[in-house]
Formats: C-alpha cells, structure tokens, sequence
C-alpha cells in the first residue's frame, strides 16, 4: 500500500514540477534561431566541435547567429554532397547497363562519341562506371561512398592490400579527402608493403621497381614507333592533297 502511495506521490511531484516549468517559461518569447541552434548542435554534435576547435581564440564560438548558419550551410551540403554521390553512382549503373545490351563494336562506338551523346567525357564515364562495380561489388560501401567521384575513383585504384590498410587507417569513409588516398598510394605500395625507414635503402624493391619501368619503357616505345610509322603512311597517303596537287583517276 505504502509503495502504491509512494509511486503516485513521486508521478505527482514530476507532473507538479512540469506544470510549474511550464508556468515560468508561459508569456517568454522563445527565439527561434536559439531553438534551431539547439536542434542542430544535437544533430550534429561532432560539428560544434569543430567550430570550437576551427575558430578557436575568437569570438565566433560564442556568436549563435554564426555558429546557426555554419550548421544550416554544413547540413545543406552535406544534402547535396549525398545527392550528388546517389547521381554519379545512378550514372555509372545506368552505364554498365547500357554497355551489358550493346556489341563491343558498338560499345567502342558509343566510347568514341560519348561527349556527342552525354555531358561528359569518356574518361569521366569510365570513372562513374568504375565507381559504380566497386560500390555495388562491395569494394565500397555505399555510405563510406565519398560525394565527390574524383575522390571516390582514387578508392577505386587502390589495390587489394592498399584497400586493407586504408581500411585499418579509417580511410573508407564519405568524408575522406582525395589528398589522403592518394598520400596512401604514395606510402604504401601496390602489394601492401610500406616503405623502409629513411636511410634505409631496399634495393631489391628498386631492382624489381627498374624491371617493372624497364618492361614499360619498351612497350611505350613499341607503340610509339607504330604511332610514327602510321602517321608516316597516312602523310604518304595525303601527300598529294598536301602539295596542292589533283589527284587523278583512270
């Protein structure tokens, strides 16, 4: 019994203690801007830390007016940066599809023609569908899936073992700039191996670096000799038209 009073007295003092908060604060002027404020900081509480630490040693921190209107603009662009990740990886989907219905004849086609046909380059195209088999093979998450395809597509030519640090290291994530993956690629080489410590010279790496270079360096100038032996036969080809001369038939 004395337990049943006592559960009753303690839900009439919260009820007692509400309506007396309500009281007080009936008749204020509640300012709308501090309410957002509020409603963002909780939101997004990483973000007013931030603020703190960027503007340090001035008086913004303590300006809501300022500190309201970072976090709206971060919000909306944090919007449109997923927006704009959800429109890239729609492309290259909508890409690959129309790759998987067409002959490679065709395809090479629609390569060749792709600034005639889209708003974008064949280069960038082959970007958005890269990004686009990395997301949906799993390579990316799709929430890890930066906003900006630059970025996103520099995750994408990170081997197996550059991925499997990037990961140790926090790399796959939305925010992730292009600098950082790329100061990966730099640091860590495609088989996964960092490099040795400064002053310390691995010279069987180098070896097999020269190999790789050398093989590479012979195959740029196979295909440069038959760039100028076919730019050799099409001048000979155009000879006539170049010199002025009619070229005549029968």
């Amino acid at each position: 019994m004395s337990s049943a009073v006592g559960k009753r007295s303690k839900a009439a003092l919260k009820a007692f203690l509400a309506a007396e908060e309500d009281s007080a604060t009936e008749g204020a002027v509640v300012d709308p801007r501090a309410v957002e404020l509020r409603s963002l900081g909780a939101e997004d509480p990483a973000a007013l830390q931030a603020i703190r630490e960027v503007f340090a040693g001035t008086s913004l921190p303590d300006d809501q007016e300022k500190v309201r209107r970072i976090l709206r603009t971060r919000s909306e662009i944090q919007k449109e940066w997923g927006d704009a990740r959800d429109s890239f990886l729609a492309i290259g989907r909508a890409l690959i599809s129309l790759e998987s219905e067409l002959t490679k004849a065709e395809f090479a086609r629609l390569r060749h023609g792709t600034e005639r046909l889209f708003p974008f380059s064949d280069a960038t195209a082959t970007q958005f569908r890269q990004i686009a088999r990395a997301v949906d093979g799993g390579r990316i998450p799709v929430t890890a899936c930066p906003g900006s395809y630059g970025t996103a597509y520099q995750i994408t030519l990170l081997t197996e073992p550059q991925l499997r640090v990037a990961r140790e290291r926090g790399l796959i994530r939305a925010d992730v700039t292009r600098r950082e993956i790329m100061q990966l690629r730099r640091e860590v080489a495609a088989d996964g191996a960092e490099p040795p410590p400064p002053g310390r010279l691995d010279r069987a790496r180098l070896r097999e670096e020269r190999a790789r270079l050398g093989e590479r360096r012979t195959r740029l100038a196979e295909e440069l000799a038959m760039v100028d032996r076919r730019i050799a036969q099409i001048d000979e080809l155009l000879s006539p038209v170049i010199d002025g001369e009619a070229e005549t038939v029968g």
